[in-house]
């Protein structure tokens, strides 16, 4: 395992936020010039039920692009970006909810996917916000979370056994992964009560993240330096790499679902900061999105695998599901050797 060079981190790191405050001093300095030449004075500075969803992807939300809101700009303020950035995912969230597409599914993923990265930004900007603050902030955005991952996680099982199914190749395998899949349908939720659970959750939602918007609007950052974002980030590199050497020593779901998670607070702070050095954190920041999609794709398969075993008999009996469960640990194990090769 490869030790954790917090020198290297910390240099890395410097370097990057420097940039950005070059950068944000050249663009001033040459608004002024260009302000005082014209005006003599400067200007004022993602079947929306149980059963599997069809329709169209919904339509973005806004024409500009979706990567330019999310990321700092050199030629603002550490606290501007941060309340820009934090207003722009809310209100991504709250239109997901609002205006009801064909896919409620794909609705509830993406209002996740914000709450996750609004989570990401906290932790980002902590060292210069109030403990108070960020812990109940964080804890509003976990709870919001927390009630939406059952409908993540039902719906997503069900489109993983199905996938899995389509794969298998020999005939006896076949009749056992149908036998299963078509039990996992009858044993699921009623789809109107599902539809009905889903949208009251995403209304609570709503209510929530209204909340979290009016906080986020009144956040105090003392800070307007660049550089008062490395400590935060380089907390969670390397919180990502101590979770990485924890999954791949003890290779349990749970240690893999504590990596993908610092994980993927590390890949959307990059992703926020990509501005500042496109060319150095374009790689990074790719690579880490491969190696999200995997860990991604594992925690489904642990998702499913302790929904079988926890009902072996009401999924079609024990030698259909242990026939199931073998499939989901080989592609387990494969995943977990690409993810170690990624993120080391």
């Amino acid at each position: 395992m490869l030790p954790v060079d917090k020198a290297k981190r910390f240099d890395t790191v410097s370097n990057i936020l420097d940039v950005a405050s070059m950068k944000e001093r050249t663009t001033h300095l040459s608004s002024s010039r260009a302000c005082r030449s014209q005006t003599g004075r400067p200007w004022p500075v993602k079947e929306a039920c149980w059963q599997m969803e069809t329709g169209t992807p919904a339509a973005p939300l806004h024409r500009t692009s979706a990567k330019s809101l999310l990321q700092f700009r050199v030629d603002e303020s550490v606290c501007d970006g941060l309340a820009r950035i934090s207003g722009e995912l809310i209100q991504r969230a709250l239109a997901r909810i609002e205006c009801t597409g064909k896919n409620r599914a794909e609705d509830l993923h993406q209002v996740r996917v914000s709450i996750k990265r609004l989570r990401a930004l906290l932790r980002l900007a902590r060292p210069v916000i109030s403990e108070a603050f960020c812990d109940r902030e964080n804890r509003r955005l976990k709870d919001m979370a927390d009630r939406l991952a059952f409908f993540r996680d039902t719906t997503v099982s069900r489109q993983t056994l199905a996938t899995l199914t389509k794969r298998v190749a020999d005939d006896r395998s076949e009749a056992a992964f149908d036998l299963v899949l078509a039990r996992f349908v009858d044993h699921g939720p009623d789809p109107s009560r599902f539809r009905v659970r889903r949208e009251r959750a995403l209304r609570h939602a709503a209510a929530s993240l209204a909340e979290s918007k009016r906080s986020f609007e009144n956040m105090l950052i003392p800070a307007e330096d660049w550089q008062a974002l490395g400590p935060g980030l380089q907390k969670v590199y390397g919180r990502a790499r101590n979770r990485m050497l924890r999954a791949l020593t003890y290779q349990t779901p749970e240690a893999f679902h504590e990596w993908r998670k610092q994980v993927k607070y590390l890949y959307y702070q990059l992703q926020m900061l990509e501005s500042i050095s496109p060319k150095r954190l374009e790689t990074m920041v790719r690579r880490l999105r491969k190696l999200e999609d995997r860990l991604g794709e594992d925690h489904d398969l642990a998702v499913l695998e302790k929904l079988l075993c926890d009902g072996r008999e009401q999924y079609g009996g024990k030698r259909p599901v242990k026939c199931v469960l073998a499939r989901l640990v080989r592609q387990s194990n494969k995943l977990r050797k690409e993810t170690a090769a990624i993120g080391t």
